[in-house]
């Protein structure tokens, strides 16, 4: 059983995808308490489904594409509904901060978006995305490896863009182009 907080159809705002339409299971629970995050998005009301229920619920969106996020979703080992999703000819998704990542790896692609910067992860996942403020001290992130992608988003508000944090993240990336901007697209255009 998986505790789902939501289902949704939108076009995915963030990293690689940004704009490409998606179904979005947001699931219950998370193992770190941000300061930036909206509990509410994981830590309220959930329903227990089984695979079958997550599919009757998400095979009439047109698109192939699944996002499963939280919270976190490695809190639980998600490896055999991936599998199920993957067996229905759905390409999955998974956006972590990395907690287990061996509970996500049959996922087609992993978005890694770490909240502990002195102890990042440099395998296990496809693109990495900081989430940043003015305030944050930024060499761990511009010293930063990867073979994939490396994004700084904007540390925004729920419903909508932080234009300060936005326009420093812009300069970020100007003076170091091995960072890409993943700007939440969809706060900008006011959808899901």
């Amino acid at each position: 059983m998986l505790k789902v907080v939501e289902i949704f159809y939108s076009i995915q705002g963030e990293g690689t995808y940004s704009g490409v339409p998606s179904i979005f299971i947001r699931l219950h629970g998370c193992n770190l308490a941000c300061s930036f995050c909206d509990d509410a998005l994981h830590k309220g009301d959930y329903k227990s489904y089984r695979y079958e229920e997550v599919l009757n619920a998400i095979q009439d969106y047109p698109a192939k594409r699944v996002i499963i996020t939280g919270g976190e979703p490695s809190i639980t080992d998600l490896n055999a509904f991936i599998k199920f999703l993957q067996a229905k000819d759905y390409y999955v998704c998974v956006e972590t901060n990395g907690f287990k990542l061996d509970h996500i790896k049959a996922a087609d692609w992993i978005t890694y978006s770490p909240k502990d910067w002195d102890a990042l992860l440099t395998q296990g996942y496809n693109e990495i995305k900081f989430i940043v403020s003015r305030e944050d001290d930024t060499q761990k992130i511009t010293n930063f490896k990867s073979d994939g992608p490396i994004y700084i988003q904007p540390l925004n508000f729920f419903d909508k863009p932080d234009m300060e944090n936005l326009d420093f993240c812009i300069e970020l990336a100007k003076a170091h182009p091995q960072l890409k901007l993943s700007i939440q697209m969809h706060k900008f255009l006011g959808v899901r």
